[in-house]
């Protein structure tokens, strides 16, 4: 299995007023291709951090010392590490990510999203859910858009007919016969707009019929059917018209579109009513619907890599176990790769395929889902499950001490104040990796292993 993601040695600092706060300290890490990677720890490990490097979202007080993220071919630090490794500069640490957010700009949402913690935060509270996912569209996918207006332009009721005769005679390979039909007569762009209404599980066989063939009969101007085919052929919506109205009558076509768009990703999120849903702002949907509503717009392009930053934190169990099973549907119909954080590792079991804990900015163990928590290593792992709550009689045992004030961090391995098993190597030096088993691999001097 190949890595969509990799990380080596990644050291990141917070410059503020009161101190440098060391949030990451050598991190290493791989995602895999196609899998849920969970990543634990406690406030302050550094797991939001993290996700935020990977996304490029950084602040600007952010100092990268040294280190590499590489999403495969695409190095996505490399400005701050050029003038980073050098020292801490804040006029040439602004321009290095002027420089970056200028290269990620387009790579950012289509190739790489991030659900954050909080959607009513990350949502704009002044516009449209149906705006927020179709502008997500227009600026990263906006080919889409277009070819999805232009295939109703051109589709005759026969051809509709054709398509229903071909989706009920075909229930086995229906996709694949619909995708070559579509493709044969250059409707590309149709196909996801009727999989929507005939995989609609709400509605009779007749309405399907019915609104299949209501798709036909998009009237378009010339001068709009130009500019689609435009979108459609480059993907590139810049420089519409030096015009201001006929600009903003271009891009409201396409934003119009991106509305329906919405209303069919919304319904596969199973939000309820989701024509009238997309009308509405944040502040008038519940929490859970606001996060189902980040997730939409994250995963609207279909991303390789999806972040998802504690998105169950602030749901209760039951929305929580939707959420869940969502992102198990969407890893079976996408084969995306998710980055699944949390400072739950109950919930991490059920969703991760591995899980890496994280302590004072580093990875301290990694390993398959069942290897972790059922046979953890490091002594902090298992302190952080010893905490986790049981139906059974066992007594949840807190961790002591506190995470460590990263400004000032303890020498040596950074969990050693804190560690019941501390030695005196410990204190002094700060241990690697070391592979205990296929697989399950663990930063602590009582597996071996050598020290940095």
């Amino acid at each position: 299995m190949t890595n969509v993601l990799t990380i080596r040695e990644l050291y990141l600092s917070f410059v503020t007023r009161i101190g440098v706060y060391n949030a990451l300290n050598g991190v290493d890490l791989d995602v895999k291709e196609g899998e849920v990677l969970g990543v634990a720890g406690e406030s302050g490990s550094g797991k939001s951090t993290l996700a935020l490097t990977i996304a490029g979202v950084l602040p600007p007080n952010a100092w990268i010392k040294k280190g590499e993220v590489r999403f495969k071919d695409i190095d996505l630090v490399r400005e701050l590490r050029e003038v980073g490794d050098k020292g801490f500069n804040k006029k040439k640490n602004q321009r290095a990510f002027k420089e970056l957010n200028n290269r990620l700009q387009a790579f950012r949402g289509s190739k790489i999203a991030i659900v954050f913690q909080d959607p009513m935060t990350s949502l704009n509270p002044v516009l449209q859910i149906g705006y927020q996912i179709g502008e997500t569209i227009y600026y990263h996918n906006p080919a889409l858009l277009a070819k999805r207006i232009l295939a109703r332009s051109k589709v005759t009721k026969d051809e509709l007919r054709e398509i229903i005769r071909l989706l009920e005679q075909n229930k086995e390979t229906y996709v694949e016969k619909l995708n070559e039909f579509v493709k044969s007569k250059g409707l590309e762009g149709l196909e996801d707009q009727i999989l929507f209404i005939w995989e609609r599980n709400d509605i009779h066989k007749a309405k399907k019929q019915k609104l299949i063939l209501s798709l036909e009969g998009e009237k378009l101007s010339g001068f709009v059917r130009n500019f689609l085919e435009n979108v459609a052929e480059t993907n590139r919506v810049r420089n519409i018209s030096r015009i201001p109205i006929i600009s903003r009558r271009l891009k409201s076509t396409l934003i119009k579109e991106g509305y329906r768009k919405a209303v069919e990703i919304l319904t596969m999120l199973n939000v309820p009513n989701p024509e009238k849903v997309v009308y509405m702002y944040p502040h008038e949907l519940s929490g859970g619907m606001r996060q189902r509503v980040a997730i939409a717009i994250a995963i609207v392009n279909t991303p390789e890599l999806i972040i998802m930053d504690e998105p169950t934190s602030a749901l209760d169990v039951t929305v929580q176990a939707q959420v869940l099973e969502l992102v198990r549907s969407l890893k079976k119909k996408y084969n995306s790769t998710f980055i699944f954080i949390s400072h739950d590792l109950s919930v991490l079991y059920e969703i991760s395929d591995r899980i890496a804990v994280m302590y004072a900015g580093r990875v301290v163990e990694v390993g398959n889902v069942e290897d972790v928590v059922t046979n953890p290593l490091h002594p902090y792992t298992q302190s952080l499950l010893r905490a986790v709550p049981t139906i059974d009689s066992q007594e949840v045992s807190p961790i002591p001490g506190e995470v460590p004030d990263m400004r000032t961090p303890p020498s040596g391995c950074m969990f050693h104040p804190r560690c019941p098993f501390v030695m005196d190597k410990c204190k002094n030096s700060v241990p690697l990796m070391y592979q205990v088993r296929n697989g399950h691999k663990v930063a602590c001097f009582l597996y071996g292993g050598d020290n940095k």
